[in-house]
């Protein structure tokens, strides 16, 4: 049997960048932590490529930010169009940040580089391990699984165990906290892709809305495209989008480009707005994924679990310490970080999919009124931005001029 040796303080159950950044908070604030994983190898694919403002804040204090600014493309508007005709451009130039804007870099990147962190702290995620139980014993929390590949069991033992291990978290199942919410009758795919022209300006996003559904394109530092669309839900609808499902994507939806090449990746997900009923169950704690999901619609997912894992690690340092209040605060903190994301996406994506001709002339006549008012806009911004959420005190000093 292997494991620790002796007890820790946390155990980190999942290795995305929800639980990377937990274990190296909580690291940073003294504590001893172990994060396993059931993937044997890290991710290779793109998935979440957008990181906004808060999220680079977040980077920036835990002393990440150059490697994430070398390594990303930075958007600094979003222009949203009906086919061909522009309705609006939100730039991000208003946000009260530092970093005025967000930033394309893939997820396995970001991982790669939280990663790198926490090897440089001479710390290793424990991967292939498929964690099955979670029992009390006493004070401490016994975590066992088994080796994927081997059967071999693993245990260890820790005050308190995060839950960091997506949608179908095992720690939320066995802390026997209900997930609520309903799926879209879309599906949403994902593709990175070459296009030719680019269909906007290299420091802006697109969010293209049509009839047969939404379309947000946006540059990646590999000078592909990631395009992120609805599509009804269906056989037509392939797992895989290859290059002849994109272009007629593109052709339908009036966007005036084309593929270059087949996708370097591709994917369809059926997508879901959910909230745990509850983000703690005693020590037991969850955040990201494990916590909430929604549409993709504005790039919150990654952002909102980075957000959740900085915080939760103060929270639990603070609990650590004697606060008997601290995970209390966590939980209600976060809850209400969840719905407002959750109201939001769903919001952005009722909208963006009315079909109707009537229904479109009243959005797009609104789009363009409210954002032309300075007020609206910069709440918009700040919200999409993930600011008005942030688990960093405001306001955040300057750290250093990278305009």
């Amino acid at each position: 049997m292997s494991g620790a040796s002796s007890p820790v303080d946390v155990i980190v159950v999942g290795a995305g960048p929800s639980g990377l950044v937990a274990a190296l908070r909580l690291m940073d604030l003294g504590l001893t932590v172990l994060i396993v994983d059931a993937a044997t190898a890290p991710a290779q694919e793109s998935r979440a490529a957008l990181m906004h403002a808060a999220t680079i804040e977040i980077l920036a204090e835990m002393g990440m930010i150059e490697e994430l600014l070398e390594r990303g493309v930075r958007t600094r508007a979003v222009t949203l169009a009906d086919g061909g005709r522009r309705l609006a451009r939100v730039p991000f130039d208003e946000l009260d940040s530092p970093y005025p804007f967000a930033l394309g870099i893939p997820q396995n990147e970001t991982e790669a580089i939280l990663s790198s962190r926490l090897e440089q702290r001479g710390q290793r995620v424990i991967r292939g391990v498929h964690v099955h139980t979670i029992g009390l014993i006493g004070e401490a929390y016994r975590v066992k699984g088994t080796r994927v590949h081997s059967d071999e069991p693993w245990e260890a033992s820790a005050a308190y165990v995060v839950g960091a291990d997506g949608k179908n978290s095992t720690v939320r199942e066995h802390a026997g906290i209900p997930y609520d919410g309903a799926s879209y009758d879309e599906d949403f795919i994902l593709a990175d892709v070459e296009l030719a022209p680019s269909p906007m300006p290299a420091d802006e996003a697109r969010i293209t809305l049509s009839p047969h559904g939404v379309t947000v394109i946006g540059l990646l530092p590999s000078g592909r495209h990631r395009i992120v669309a609805t599509a009804p839900r269906g056989r037509e609808t392939p797992r895989e989008p290859d290059r002849a499902y994109l272009d007629d994507l593109l052709r339908t939806r009036g966007i005036t480009t084309n593929t270059r090449d087949a996708p370097a990746w591709s994917a369809r997900f059926r997508i879901s707005h959910q909230i745990a009923r509850r983000f703690r169950a005693g020590n037991i704690l969850l955040c990201g994924d494990a916590a909430h999901v929604h549409s993709p619609a504005a790039g919150q997912g990654m952002n909102t679990g980075i957000a959740d894992a900085f915080e939760l690690a103060r929270r639990i340092a603070e609990a650590r310490a004697g606060d008997t209040d601290a995970l209390d605060e966590y939980e209600r903190v976060r809850t209400h970080a969840a719905e407002a994301v959750v109201a939001l996406t769903d919001r952005i994506t009722r909208i963006a999919l009315v079909r109707t001709r009537p229904a479109r002339l009243f959005r797009n006549t609104a789009i363009r009124l409210l954002t032309r008012q300075p007020g609206i806009r910069r709440a918009l911004v700040r919200s999409i931005s993930g600011i008005d959420r942030s688990p960093l005190p405001r306001p955040i000093p300057p750290m250093k001029d990278v305009r």
